[in-house]
């Protein structure tokens, strides 16, 4: 696996969503719809991928997947009061599952489901581009 021959701007692209989920999410704009619009950045990235993309689609997929998820945690950290005053419930949730710290449980979820979307990503531009 070479990265030097990541398309970029590619990956900078499509990776300003998870800077748009983040700060969604933190001002409290999407309580309860992070779902349909998660569901809609990935099919917006599917489609775009499947036309601009001819190589290295797996490691561009991950690398896609932990920006989102990265770029959207890290802002609901730094600006984690906000994030805690727009999203109670959210946040009792997490406090009460774990005994962890807050922000790190944050940090962990978001990229763990940024991962999960560039696998599921991956897979459906693969089914995509079979077809």
């Amino acid at each position: 696996m070479n990265l030097t021959s990541l398309n970029q701007k590619i990956i900078l692209k499509t990776g300003v969503f998870g800077i748009f989920m983040g700060i969604s999410t933190t001002l409290g704009w999407c309580q309860e719809k992070e779902i349909y619009i998660l569901i809609i950045m990935i099919i917006a990235t599917i489609l775009y991928l499947k036309n601009k993309l001819k190589k290295d689609l797996f490691i561009h997929c991950i690398i896609i997947g932990l920006s989102w998820g990265f770029d959207c945690s890290l802002v609901q950290v730094l600006f984690f009061k906000t994030y805690s005053i727009n999203n109670p419930f959210l946040l009792n949730e997490i406090i009460h599952i774990t005994s962890f710290r807050p922000k790190l449980v944050v940090i962990v979820i978001g990229v763990f489901i940024g991962l999960s979307s560039g696998f599921l990503i991956y897979f459906l531009v693969n089914i995509l581009k079979k077809n």
